[in-house]
């Protein structure tokens, strides 16, 4: 079929790789007289296919009388997003179409009509494309910053270190996602987590969860809409403060305004607020101190009762009970200490909570200060025995802070913990330190890593793939989708700030196996941030 259309009649034909359509023009020209008006469509695909928030650029030349892009002629790309309320938008008036696909994600496809006018003599000419907008927002980092200390936005990191499959040779950054839907979210994003609803891999919904400082917020990561943000925690009657999520097996939990909250990811609705368990002295509460929680995370062989929280309230720790007791939790009760433990979980009066997390394979962390002495101590609990067989939380070692750590930790911005190795990644502002927790109960510490002059670490994080985060299970070598990467669960991701409108993002490899050594020299980082409050590992 020839591509080159010229129109000579008083006929308003619908041109697109074969489709051709009449319409009655209503002028008194002579026939004689039409213009010769061409659009060539050569090389251009009736379905044309847009990444969502990608750039959409479509470029059909147009000649009047043999002359491109001729005075007399106006464009108009027109898109309708609605055959049934019959919505149409303006996409732009030039020539080439050079705009960014913000319209909502649509396999079956969207009407695109450019639509010519010879202002000379009144005619319009028109050619008609199928506009099919694809997710291609993946796995990879999610940062939240800001860039006017008032509101928030989103921009995701893809590479080749951090997204499976990535055919590119250099990263793809989607910068300020919310504003290119329209506007940045009206609130500082204090935390950031993917996580997955769904009752199988295969049914699998990809979730970003947002703590605001004025509310809650849950996105479909495959456009980062919002879903159902007004029924997260229905039944909460209390002004909300703050807000914060982890992942635990089975489960995500929620610690809101200081209690502690918890939904399956099957039935991805609602938190809520667990039964309150007394202890055989009629003790209750579900008081979680500075929002620290530990959590078995990315564990799927554990029981939704492998997470832990210190109570300051009552001066014990508490947790949510064992397998299937996900609406239940309890404070640890003095009847449950063993002569064999190295401290009584329900008598640890006078801390506060400082960090917190899973470190091993196989043990709960927290670091509590004491309030009155200002000094640390690291309790760790087993989530397996020596055998790997599952078992509540259980107290395994105490560890006395020396004077050299106790000011790593004083001066500490960002405290995480290696799911791997015993190995707790201490950053202060210029600083990563790795603190290692040995077997007889000693600490030891050594220098990992110096920031680059003029930047202050903020955020440091152990990486792990988003899936592999939420359940390393859901990974099987007959799912190519969801294997391993090579830096999974082998390096750390850093955000650093040169000032608050400069803000930087690094994924550091580590080197050594088990020494909890950063590789420096293979360091890879990201820019374009403004002030940075989080980041997290999304997944696929």
């Amino acid at each position: 079929m020839m591509k080159m259309k010229t129109i000579y009649y008083l006929l308003l034909f619908v041109l697109g790789c074969g489709l051709m359509s009449c319409y009655d023009d209503k002028s008194t020209y002579d026939t004689k007289e039409i213009p010769n008006v061409e659009l060539d469509l050569n090389g251009v695909s009736e379905t044309q296919y847009v990444a969502y928030l990608g750039k959409l650029h479509i470029d059909i030349p147009v000649k009047k009388n043999g002359i491109p892009d001729h005075p007399d002629l106006e464009y108009k790309w027109e898109i309708e997003l609605s055959s049934s309320a019959e919505l149409r938008e303006v996409l732009s008036n030039e020539r080439v179409l050079d705009t960014i696909a913000a319209m909502p994600i649509l396999a079956s496809g969207y009407t695109l009509t450019l639509e010519v006018t010879d202002k000379a003599s009144s005619l319009k000419y028109y050619s008609v494309f199928s506009l099919v907008v694809e997710s291609q927002f993946g796995e990879g980092i999610i940062v939240a910053h800001s860039r006017d200390g008032v509101t928030s936005d989103l921009s995701l990191i893809m590479d080749k270190d951090i997204t499976k499959g990535f055919a590119g040779t250099e990263k793809i950054q989607y910068d300020d996602i919310f504003t290119s839907k329209g506007e940045p979210l009206e609130d500082w994003i204090d935390q950031v987590a993917y996580t997955v609803s769904g009752a199988t891999w295969s049914t699998y919904q990809n979730i970003l969860w947002m703590a605001g400082r004025n509310g809650l917020f849950r996105a479909d990561c495959r456009d980062y809409s919002f879903l159902e943000t007004g029924k997260i925690i229905p039944f909460v009657t209390e002004t909300y403060t703050s807000g914060h999520f982890y992942l635990a097996p089975q489960t995500t939990i929620l610690v809101m305004n200081n209690q502690v909250y918890q939904h399956l990811r099957q039935n991805d609705a609602i938190f809520i607020k667990p039964e309150v368990v007394s202890d055989l002295g009629g003790l209750q509460s579900n008081y979680v101190d500075n929002r620290v929680v530990a959590a078995a995370t990315g564990d799927g062989t554990h029981s939704s009762g492998s997470s832990i929280w210190y109570d300051s309230r009552v001066g014990r720790f508490g947790r949510f009970n064992g397998a299937f007791s996900q609406n239940k939790c309890s404070l640890y009760s003095s009847s449950e200490n063993d002569d064999n433990f190295p401290f009584d979980p329900s008598a640890v009066p006078g801390k506060e909570a400082v960090a917190g997390g899973f470190m091993n394979s196989s043990s709960l962390v927290m670091v509590l200060k004491d309030k009155v002495s200002g000094e640390y101590s690291l309790y760790t609990f087993f989530t397996k025995n020596q055998d790997n067989t599952l078992v509540n939380p259980t107290p395994s070692y105490l560890y006395s802070v020396p004077a050299a750590i106790k000011d790593l930790l004083d001066r500490s911005v960002s405290i995480c913990f290696s799911t791997v190795d015993p190995i707790m990644y201490v950053a202060t502002a210029r600083e990563i330190h790795a603190v290692r927790l040995n077997i007889d109960g000693s600490l030891a510490s050594s220098l990992k890593y110096t920031a680059v002059a003029g930047e202050n670490i903020t955020i440091l994080k152990f990486y792990t793939q988003g899936r592999y985060n939420v359940n390393s299970e859901d990974f099987d070598s007959d799912t190519e989708s969801l294997l391993t990467l090579p830096l999974n669960t082998k390096a750390v991701m850093m955000a650093t700030q040169a000032s608050d409108s400069e803000g930087y993002v690094y994924l550091i490899p580590q080197k050594d196996p088990g020494t909890g050594n950063l590789d420096e020299e293979k360091q890879v980082k990201y820019d374009g941030f403004g002030k940075i409050s989080d980041i997290t590992a999304q997944g696929r």
